[in-house]
């Protein structure tokens, strides 16, 4: 009887541009997502650390250990300072002509070459950088074996600079030499063409760019830059992982013909996120320690047993805060139960009307304004607050609904599909666009005991709906997906994608 060798395991390369930014949803789940890549069984694992807004010239091959160091240390400077060295004349040339002109430009010159995966991050010497830069915001400390567990490579050009070939004729997007490796994940539509013998996966967050162009900045060249991204992945057989049924929906909208690899897992959640009872000194401490510059002049710190509602998203039209920032008005005037808004976000595109609105309410000693609230922080003010709103009017999937009632606190949302398809009965809703039903609901939830009745059955109900997001779950069927096709056969397509 004939026997068969077992498939290889297959290798994987990872996008890492979303690692460089913040503490907002995408890149914290890529985060969380690397590293449980690292404990599945791939043959390789691979990191593209690619930087955001940078150009890294590509040197002559090294002669020395030396000079490999070297090399790799100007590439991280230009990464880590946002541009490569220019000459003085080019250097006096305002920062936004740089910016949109020169730099754009010096990246169509190096579109006839494709970035070749053959400059590696020495994982040991630039150990804190990788972990700094791309991990530290959201793993534990403990979890910094994972980058002894993968290769970094790093680009010619920062993700920025190829997404603007993106918006150009096909023949001028950035090729990527991923040969040798059977799968590139990249978190949200990629700008990159890869060969043939790699199955690109693309994990999509929402089609907003496209659906919602009048909530996000620059709408133009973000709305192109998108939708070509979008079509060329899917022209060249992307298998796409949508975070939410609704945004499998939108993309089914769009790409009927691609049903079959138009797939859904939801956002995964980190484990981090437990209730966690903090003295209210803790949570005043916390409330002082992060009050964002942009919103100076707090009041006192609220007495213990006020009532703390909460929010966290980035400050954007399309979170819907200028009607929360009305609806808490409203419900603080018709309620006697003290109580403070705290705000949990940066600025984001088009803020200047909320982030006024939220100053105001700072100075009037109603509301804090938080920034670069840390993990363990975040999860000590979910727990302490007495309900958390999620008050968008379009989203991908709202992770701020489900971290909360990980917390064990009660969610109020807005109505929209994503939300009653990721919360369940596990909150309650209201209509986006009245203040007064949102503050209806507030004002309710402000009244009630939290540890008793209805707002304990609710919290319950939060903490099960939670455990729908996390790793035990979820990880499971990304495993079965990706060796799934990391053993398939290449996708038939002819040309380098």
């Amino acid at each position: 009887m004939e026997t068969r060798d077992p498939p290889a395991a297959p290798s994987l390369l990872v996008d890492l541009r979303n690692c460089y930014e913040g503490f907002a949803g995408i890149p914290q789940e890529l985060r969380l997502l690397f590293a449980h890549f690292t404990d599945m069984p791939f043959g390789r694992l691979g990191g593209l650390a690619s930087g955001i807004h940078h150009r890294a010239p590509r040197e002559r091959a090294p002669r020395s250990a030396y000079e490999n160091v070297m090399q790799q240390t100007r590439m991280i400077i230009a990464q880590d300072s946002k541009r490569h060295p220019l000459p003085l004349p080019l250097r006096l040339l305002p920062g936004r002509l740089r910016e949109r002109v020169l730099y754009p430009f010096s990246a169509l010159v190096t579109a006839h070459r494709p970035e070749r995966l053959d400059r590696e991050i020495d994982r040991e010497i630039f150990e804190d950088y990788l972990w700094t830069r791309l991990f530290d915001k959201t793993l534990p400390p403990d979890r910094r074996g994972i980058i002894g567990k993968a290769r970094f490579f790093a680009t010619e050009l920062g993700h920025e600079n190829a997404r603007h070939l993106a918006m150009l004729p096909r023949p001028f997007a950035k090729r990527l030499d991923s040969t040798g490796w059977d799968l590139f994940f990249a978190a949200s539509v990629s700008p990159y063409r890869i060969p043939a013998s790699t199955r690109m996966v693309v994990r999509y967050y929402d089609a907003l760019p496209l659906t919602s162009p009048h909530t996000i900045g620059d709408a133009w060249p973000h709305a192109t830059s998108h939708g070509r991204m979008l079509a060329r992945n899917m022209e060249a057989g992307a298998t796409f992982v949508c975070d939410s049924e609704p945004v499998r929906a939108d993309v089914l909208k769009l790409f009927p013909e691609a049903e079959a690899r138009v797939l859904t897992i939801p956002a995964l959640l980190a484990a981090d996120y437990r209730p966690e009872a903090t003295p209210w000194s803790g949570v005043q401490e916390i409330l002082s320690r992060r009050a964002s510059p942009k919103s100076p002049g707090a009041g006192a710190a609220p007495a213990e047993g006020t009532r703390l509602v909460m929010a966290v998203s980035t400050l954007e039209p399309r979170k819907n805060y200028m009607k929360l920032f009305e609806a808490f008005e409203i419900a603080q005037q018709a309620s006697r139960v003290p109580m403070r808004l705290v705000i949990v976000a940066n600025p984001g595109w088009r803020s200047e009307a909320e982030l006024a609105a939220l100053r105001g309410l700072v100075k009037r000693g109603a509301a804090h304004h938080l920034a670069a609230v840390p993990l363990p922080e975040l999860r000590r003010l979910y727990s302490a607050a007495h309900c958390v709103v999620s008050p968008s009017r379009a989203e991908g999937f709202d992770y701020s609904g489900v971290e909360s009632m990980a917390c064990g606190t009660p969610v109020i949302a807005s109505d929209i599909p994503v939300h009653r398809w990721v919360y369940g009965e596990a909150a309650e809703y209201f209509d986006p666009y009245s203040a007064e039903a949102m503050a209806e609901l507030i004002g309710q939830f402000v009244e009630l005991p939290r540890q008793e009745g209805f707002l304990a059955a609710l919290r319950a109900r939060g903490l099960r709906q939670a455990a729908l997001y996390g790793a035990a779950t979820l990880m499971p069927r990304w495993e079965e997906l990706l060796m799934r096709l990391g053993r398939l056969d290449p996708p038939a397509a002819g040309l380098a994608r």
